[in-house]
């Protein structure tokens, strides 16, 4: 024990006014090297932002992957080879792509997909999904140049705006 306590008090203490300049010294040398850091991080970062590139868009997120272009995928209540469904808004849709000879496609999915909204009937076209057979007829009028009601006047565009509105609002309920 002796030993021990011989090579503890060995060791002079330091100066008490030689301590003070090596703490400032201390003091000083490591701001310089957290402002170096801070200029090292600045010019890093116009760097890091000229190198990051945007992200490739997500790919879409379709029920048919393997779609051809400008072919609308109708998604339906279930319906035979020969007739349609009997779901007014599935009627209305496929009746309105025969009339306007649209080429579609019905997907036969067994009553497993909706859309989005978890409405049917919906469709895919080019990678996305429109739903609401309105909001479809819509879109695909635009995109297809289809305007079914331009041959009417405006009084029989107006009775053909209020059947429809009877018959989606009130009828088939």
């Amino acid at each position: 024990m002796t030993n021990e306590a011989e090579t503890k008090t060995e060791a002079p203490p330091a100066p008490a006014d030689t301590d003070v300049p090596v703490k400032e010294e201390v003091k000083a040398e490591a701001n310089r090297e957290e402002k170096s850091d801070q200029d090292t991080e600045k010019d890093k970062k116009p760097e890091e932002k000229k190198e990051k590139k945007p992200a490739p868009p997500p790919k879409p997120a379709v029920h048919k992957p393997d779609f051809e272009k400008d072919v609308v995928y109708l998604f339906q209540f279930s319906r035979t080879p020969v007739l349609p469904s009997i779901s007014p808004f599935c009627l209305k849709m496929e009746t309105f792509l025969r009339v306007a000879g649209i080429k579609y496609e019905n997907v036969d999915h067994r009553m497993k997909l909706r859309s989005k909204k978890g409405q049917l009937p919906f469709v895919e076209m080019n990678g996305e999904e429109i739903s609401d057979s309105s909001f479809i007829i819509k879109e695909l009028s635009t995109k297809f140049e289809k305007d079914l009601d331009a041959p009417l006047t405006a009084e029989q565009k107006n009775l053909s705006h209020a059947m429809i509105s009877m018959i989606e609002n009130h009828l088939h309920w």
